[in-house]
């Protein structure tokens, strides 16, 4: 039983920048190395219609990342978030390439309910900094360059009669930017994971953005540019339990449908690692 809950810690805490559900216990922490690979060969407009780049040209994003957690008490936890990332545009025999870290986030989470030890509430707060500047020079940019503040709840547990020792994880928040043109996102991820035994599992996922601004501007070369867009993707994993403290996750994905963004698809890899002082 302890060793699929903490297939459930580890694998919540990786659901697409959505680290929140499971509590990670006073004096404990928690370290996630991750890399994600998107690519998009062409992009969806305003009405939602499919255009691919031109003479094969395609967007491409490298996202190196570090997640930390720490157990501040039994129900309160400090987490962070830090990135590097590497993106490349080529389009009618043109490239472009930036590479700089990304956001930074920090923020606090916190326990609301415990639902009998296998159901959990929390919600979490975290201030959203840029760790580099836009330069007009240096194409595609790697985001908003904007401090924005995300707020989150997530409910998470396994279940125990029905397709027992399955579990799920569901967050929903809203994260803003602070400038005139925003934006502002609203953002659904719902999880579902099946043991296959005690160190295997697979994981679905199903995530969702819906980010509005004043700006509705769309370069479908500069995809950090955009501030006014929506998508729907779709994500199966693989995790295996390396030892009793650390866990390895492949996962893939795949844009289904968006306005204003590109249609990529792509896989990370990534290795959570529970520590105990």
């Amino acid at each position: 039983m302890k060793k699929y809950l903490f297939l459930l810690l580890s694998t919540l805490f990786l659901q697409q920048q959505a680290q929140a559900g499971f509590p990670i216990g006073k004096g404990k922490y928690l370290l996630v190395p991750s890399y994600n690979l998107y690519q998009a060969k062409g992009y969806w407009d305003r009405d939602r219609k499919f255009t691919p780049y031109n003479n094969g040209g395609r967007f491409t994003s490298h996202y190196f990342g570090i997640y930390g957690g720490l157990g501040i008490g039994e129900k309160l936890d400090f987490v962070a978030n830090v990135s590097y990332v590497l993106q490349r545009s080529v389009e009618n025999n043109f490239s472009s390439q930036n590479a700089s870290l990304g956001d930074a986030s920090f923020g606090l989470q916190y326990l609301l309910n415990s639902f009998d030890y296998y159901r959990f509430l929390t919600v979490s707060g975290s201030l959203i900094v840029p760790l580099y500047s836009n330069d007009p020079a240096k194409l595609p940019y790697t985001g908003f360059q904007q401090t924005g503040a995300e707020v989150k709840l997530g409910y998470s547990g396994t279940n125990r009669e029905r397709l027992a020792n399955t579990y799920y994880d569901i967050t929903g928040g809203v994260r803003q930017f602070f400038s005139a043109e925003g934006p502002t996102q609203f953002f659904a991820d719902v999880l579902f994971g099946v043991p296959l035994d005690e160190d295997n599992k697979l994981t679905f996922s199903f995530n969702t953005v819906k980010s509005s601004s004043a700006s509705d501007a769309f370069n479908p070369n500069n995809l950090g540019l955009n501030r006014q867009f929506s998508y729907f993707r779709l994500q199966a994993g693989y995790g295996r339990a390396i030892n009793s403290e650390v866990q390895l996750f492949l996962n893939i994905f795949q844009d289904i449908a968006g306005t204003n963004t590109g249609k990529g698809s792509g896989g990370s890899l990534s290795l959570v690692a529970k520590i105990s002082r």
